[in-house]
């Protein structure tokens, strides 16, 4: 499998908005990787390779290259030679000769502080974030450690190339790859461990990549529990029908709205979690919003909507408690499971077909066949 580097990724999405292209792309490996050796004069030369093509730029060639020319105008960040700033693509691209639209700031950032210019920090250009090294020396920020983007400089194409990065890391076999890593980290020393970071691609940008996708992704749940119940509201709906309090789209509920969707002809709860086998605390979930769904008293219809056979299958024949059931959620949910149904040793199957027998069970994948996909059987 050919490992994508950032901003190769990014490039090619950027061209042609194909992730499945990234994953063909032939030729050498086109991560982005680099190292600050000593040039024949003592000065440190920063040694990338990026698409296949290694790069020497050293403090001095970047200077030449600069002097007298006209930056672009900045925008979030920097890179500060010879008291001009310049934007860290633009720098790059004159010191390398290396096209702008194969580069991100994040990665041209890097390649300059490391050679020891002052720049702006990944996430914020300001006065503070200015390296106190001189160009030439070594930057005191070490390679291993590099600034993650904030939230408000991440672009569609930044997070589009750390996404396909991984998915070029991960389908090569993650389990596989760690374990080969393992072996061969018994016994090596800094050198070696220097080499193996780049053999195995546990490099930086994947890091970076890895990191910058889960604080992007971290909402996707909010994303499949809107889009599902939004897509199904046309064909949910009677006619005459209409959503009666604005609809919770996000997961989880305020008190102001204590149904995902409330009608005036029915209340409904979402659950859009996937069963794979081990699934004590979906199971106390949907549990729950049964139990919540069969307190209401206003007579309208009540229905739990979930994804695939397996939590209905739970609800309808579970012999565990209803205690245990409830046994993470909240003390006032366990006081009114009492205060409407009694003891709570009773079995899940018992409260489902008898307290809660009112309770329409709806799996999702038979009305939107596209959430069957990722459903374990």
């Amino acid at each position: 499998m050919l490992y994508v580097g950032f901003s190769r990724a990014r490039h090619l999405f950027v061209v042609c908005g194909d992730l499945e292209l990234i994953r063909r792309v032939g030729g050498d490996p086109v991560v982005c990787r680099a190292s600050v050796v000593q040039g024949h004069d003592g000065e440190s030369v920063m040694r990338f390779r990026l698409n296949g093509v290694e790069h020497d730029l050293e403090a001095d060639k970047v200077r030449h290259a600069l002097r007298g020319g006209a930056p672009d105008g900045l925008q979030d960040h920097w890179v500060e030679v010879d008291g001009v700033r310049w934007p860290p693509k633009h720098a790059l691209s004159v010191a390398t000769g290396i096209d702008r639209g194969e580069l991100t700031s994040h990665m041209a950032l890097r390649q300059f502080q490391r050679l020891g210019f002052p720049t702006s920090q990944w996430g914020g250009a300001t006065d503070s974030s200015r390296t106190s090294s001189s160009p030439g020396e070594a930057s005191p920020r070490s390679p291993s450690r590099p600034t993650q983007p904030h939230r408000s400089n991440v672009t569609a194409a930044d997070s589009a190339a750390a996404f396909a990065m991984l998915v070029g890391f991960l389908s090569s076999g993650l389990t596989e790859r760690i374990g080969q890593t393992e072996a061969a980290l018994d016994g090596a020393d800094g050198a070696a461990a220097a080499a193996i970071v780049e053999r195995f691609g546990m490099t930086e940008d994947v890091l970076a990549s890895a990191l910058l996708v889960r604080r992007q992704a971290g909402r996707l749940n909010d994303v499949v529990h809107a889009a599902t119940i939004v897509q199904l509201l046309p064909t949910l709906l009677e006619p005459g029908e209409c959503v009666r309090v604005r609809p919770s789209l996000a997961a989880g509920n305020d008190p102001s709205r204590p149904f995902d969707l409330e009608t005036d002809r029915r209340i409904a709860e979402f659950k859009l979690s996937f069963w794979k086998g081990a699934d004590a605390m979906r199971m106390r979930g949907v549990f729950a919003d049964l139990v919540h769904l069969a307190m209401d008293d206003s007579s309208r219809r009540a229905q739990l909507f979930v994804v695939g056979p397996r939590p209905i299958h739970f609800l309808r024949n579970g012999t565990s408690t209803a205690a245990w059931a409830l046994g993470r959620s909240s003390p006032r949910l366990r006081e009114r499971f009492a205060e409407h149904f009694g003891d709570p040793s009773i079995a899940v199957r018992d409260f489902t077909n008898g307290p809660a027998s009112h309770v329409g069970l709806i799996d999702l994948t038979r009305l939107m066949p596209v959430l069957a996909e990722d459903v374990h059987d």
